[in-house]
């Protein structure tokens, strides 16, 4: 399982590089806050966010806990 930030910026360059998607498995539901990951890579895929955007996000997630 990769940090929160390596994992996301794996999901970035990814469809950086064209992807249409990503499979992230252990990475959100093996992190300590599966549901902020997975917004994190939504924004990502989805949106078109940068590392730090969804990095961002998956802090905001997290904190609210």
């Amino acid at each position: 399982v990769l940090p929160p930030d390596q994992a996301l910026t794996m999901a970035y360059r990814a469809i950086q590089e064209g992807a249409h998607g990503v499979d992230m498995g252990r990475n959100i539901f093996q992190s300590d806050c599966p549901i902020g990951m997975l917004k994190a890579v939504r924004e990502i895929v989805h949106n078109n966010a940068t590392v730090d955007q969804a990095f961002d996000c998956y802090a905001t997630y997290k904190n609210q806990k």
